[in-house]
């Protein structure tokens, strides 16, 4: 496997350092791995924006005028799926970084043991990433889905409602048949009705799970419990 990893940290000293913690994590379980050293978030925007150039991307939180957390909210804009983990000495920023779907939050200094770690995680959401596509029998044809774009399925009347990042579809079929399909772990049931995707979760109430696009999904008092969990679960583990 071929894995592009990006280290945004402007102390250039650290380089190095991070360069070969990667590289021998990288020997040891057999992965190519390129790295790409970048001293700032301008820089990473100037050169990468909208290029979707990396699988796994390194980002210093306290970094000279934009930070490693501003920079993670304009890459979300436009990459769902690469992998950030945060490097910091400051370890309030945790909870926002999870809230943009970081991987790990690493203190330094940061020792073998914690960079592997966090490579691991990512390489297991990467590998479920690849292998991440649903097919649908969308009025009479095949049609092939990202499971990561999928922001909500619910029942409306006799159809199913999926919302993606690509667009809205609508056809006969029934949520229990969907919901087999569908990861348990990331995909949970806020009401009877309705199913959604945890990475898109934005915040949950005891009435409402409000999604990143701002789509309000009622959340029943039985669905409140586990599905609070479940976002605890997916984000903290």
């Amino acid at each position: 496997m071929f894995v592009r990893v990006a280290i945004v940290e402007d102390e250039t000293a650290l380089h190095e350092y991070y360069g070969k913690l990667v590289e021998a994590w990288g020997d040891a379980r057999a992965v190519r791995i390129a790295v790409t050293f970048i001293e700032s978030a301008e820089e990473f925007l100037f050169k990468y924006d909208r290029q979707n150039a990396f699988d796994i991307i390194f980002l210093d939180v306290c970094m000279k005028e934009m930070n490693g957390m501003e920079l993670a909210h304009e890459i979300r804009k436009f990459d769902r799926n690469v992998q950030i983990i945060f490097l910091t000495g400051k370890p309030e920023y945790v909870f926002e970084g999870y809230e943009i779907g970081a991987v790990r939050y690493l203190i330094k200094p940061v020792g073998e043991s914690g960079m592997a770690k966090a490579l691991d995680a990512c390489m297991e959401k990467l590998r479920r990433g690849r292998e991440d596509y649903l097919t649908i029998q969308y009025h009479g044809e095949n049609l092939r889905l990202s499971k990561s774009g999928i922001l909500f399925v619910r029942v409306e009347g006799h159809y199913l409602k999926m919302q993606t990042t690509d667009g809205v579809y609508d056809w006969k079929a029934s949520l229990k048949e969907m919901q087999a399909k569908l990861d348990s772990d990331r995909f949970v049931m806020a009401n009877r009705s309705a199913l959604v995707n945890l990475e898109y979760v934005s915040k949950i109430t005891r009435g409402e799970c409000i999604l990143e696009n701002g789509e309000a999904i009622p959340v029943s008092r039985g669905a409140y419990g586990p599905l609070n969990d479940a976002f605890m679960k997916y984000f903290f583990k």
